[in-house]
């Protein structure tokens, strides 16, 4: 990693030293292969007009949206298929997307979508109502799925929501249909405060139909409406050309190139000797070097949570106790100032500070305390049983700079605690690793990350509650067999091992809290989920991660999103 007192000339110079082994580099889904990096002294558009280089931290491996719920694969398919109805880059509030406009009847179950006429897919094919018809088919036949983290988007819309009383509620969205070309109609069955906001998601991007029997094509080569077109993917690089056929104002780049760098430390090089035009996941150490040298560095809000996801399942967890005695083990402050950059807050619940949902009862659950750790252990049903522990290598995430530096320290603090661990480490390229708890059912402990993809709770709540619904009922039933569902932090219950609050009766609590109207109300009905995901304890959230991007000297415009899904239509550069 770069010192604080490297300048650029001296990085310069250590970069020819070391250039062969910073090439642009990343492992394909099939055969491994080497992009070539742009010569040294040549401009990363010589010959081929405005070029856009973008470094990534993680290699990809599907750029069909419904398949993953990586950043780094959606960052791509945004740019490529566009969604019904886009996001505002500031507020993340609902504007025209494909639909120019949409009208909400009365009672707010009913929504009619009006598509701008003549649109057509970026190969020149029509896309009209019936197409997005064919988009929310697929998505239905997803979320009829069991659940897991992968479908959890099309769930949250499609599916049915389970209820303790074994008679599972409608799902939100209860029909859809193309009434002409230009005119799309959704009817829900409760009024939703996040429906618009979770069709401007990557994984809603409108795709053309024909290509979801072929899956290799959703893979490999999705068309959409989008600003761009992909010309090329080989796993580490995805090269994307400006659409001819796109409605809206043309890119002012003619290329952009998606590249995969994994090391911090390679990006860092590879920006300073010209080689990319700008990366994502700036190292901590770097900050300075990159200010002192002149380069701009951007930081994203805090819009991503990392945490750990508990196995509700795994007989180790089965006793509340033990659950408690993990988020009282953990030492979240030396967490981050060991690895996050300024600005990184620690965690009190899984919901993003801008949201104002803040429960203070609620996040005393998972106040560090060793004391208090070893104590509910050791009053625990916990009898030293092995909990394997998964956790990315050999890569840096938004929520996860160093995951192989973040996992020993909390590891350290498990083990004094009492716990028995067996390290699990993955690389990213593993076949499964998109969701380990549905890849890997034994699994104990996750090291886990994401960034809201939609500006609502439930872009975060959903992903983290998922691996809960195989959760056995009897985790959280009182004696008599009754559950409740109180608003406090603590589990009001006669039985220390049982939790007060259940996988449905907090699933219940989002449907109900997504229908409140009134803001305020809206803002406290969360604030009472948060204690009720802590008395369930499915996880224990860690830190609000900040995190940076850094452009290049021929970057004249570039604005940063706090979702990660920058517009890169708008991106501009010297030619």
């Amino acid at each position: 990693m770069a010192a604080e007192t490297v300048t650029r000339r001296e990085a310069l110079g250590i970069g020819a030293a070391l250039s062969a082994g910073f090439a642009l580099s990343a492992c394909s889904t099939s055969a491994p292969r080497q992009p070539v990096a742009t010569p040294r002294g040549a401009t990363a558009s010589s010959g081929s007009g405005k070029v856009f280089r973008f470094a990534q931290a993680a290699q990809i491996q599907s750029l069909d949206p419904t398949a993953t719920t990586r950043i780094e694969s959606h960052r791509i398919s945004a740019q490529i298929l566009d969604p019904l109805v886009g996001a505002d880059v500031n507020t993340g509030e609902p504007v025209p997307g494909l639909a120019s406009q949409w009208d909400i009847s009365d009672d707010g179950l009913t929504y009619t979508f009006t598509l701008d006429k003549d649109l057509i897919f970026s190969d020149g094919s029509p896309l009209n109502a019936q197409s997005i018809s064919q988009n929310f088919d697929r998505w239905k036949t997803l979320a009829a799925a069991p659940l897991t983290q992968l479908n959890q988007a099309y769930a949250h819309l499609l599916a049915e929501t389970p209820r303790a009383s074994g008679r599972p509620a409608p799902a939100l969205v209860s029909a859809w249909s193309a009434e002409t070309d230009t005119r799309f109609t959704v009817t829900l069955s409760r009024h939703s405060a996040s429906f618009l906001k979770a069709l401007t998601q990557p994984a809603c991007g409108i795709m053309k139909p024909d290509q979801f029997a072929n899956n290799t094509a959703a893979v490999e080569s999705p068309i959409g409406s989008g600003a761009f077109t992909l010309k090329s993917w080989d796993g580490a690089t995805a090269v994307l050309e400006r659409s001819e056929n796109y409605r809206g104002t043309a890119p002012e780049i003619d290329r952009l190139e998606f590249v995969t760098i994994p090391g911090a430390e390679k990006r860092y090089y590879n920006l300073v000797e010209g080689r990319i035009d700008a990366y994502d996941q700036v190292a901590l150490k770097d900050y300075v070097p990159l200010a002192l040298d002149g380069y701009a560095v951007q930081s994203r809000d805090p819009y991503a949570v990392a945490y750990i996801g508990i196995n509700l399942a795994h007989p180790a967890f089965d006793d509340l106790r033990v659950r408690q005695a993990l988020a009282c083990a953990i030492d979240r402050a030396a967490l981050i100032s060991a690895y996050y950059p300024q600005g990184t807050k620690a965690a009190s619940d899984f919901i993003p500070a801008l949201f104002q949902m803040k429960n203070p009862e609620a996040g005393e659950v998972y106040n560090y305390s060793a004391t208090k750790a070893k104590e509910l252990l050791r009053t625990s049903t916990y009898a030293n049983q092995s909990i394997d522990f998964y956790y990315p290598v050999n890569i840096s995430l938004a929520s996860l700079p160093s995951p192989e530096g973040i996992y020993s320290l909390i590891a350290t603090n498990l083990i004094s605690a009492g716990f028995n661990l067996v390290p699990k480490p993955y690389q990213w390229t593993d076949q499964g690793s998109d969701d380990i708890p549905a890849k890997h059912p034994n699994y104990g402990l996750e090291l886990a990350g994401f960034i809201g993809a939609y500006r609502d709770p439930t872009a975060f709540l959903g992903q983290v509650l998922a691996p809960a619904s195989r959760a056995p009922a009897e985790i959280s039933m009182h004696p008599g067999g009754s559950t409740s569902t109180p608003s406090t932090g603590e589990p009001a219950t006669d039985d220390p091992s049982k939790a007060a609050s259940s996988y449905t009766s907090i699933m219940q609590a989002i449907d109900e809290a997504d229908s409140i109207t009134d803001i305020s109300a809206w803002r406290d009905a969360y604030r009472k989920l948060n204690a009720q995901v802590s008395e369930l304890l499915p996880a224990i959230p860690l830190a609000y991660p900040v995190s940076g991007v850094t452009q290049g000297a021929r970057v004249t415009r570039y604005t940063v999103t706090a979702t990660c899904l920058d517009v890169f239509s708008t991106v501009d550069v010297e030619n």
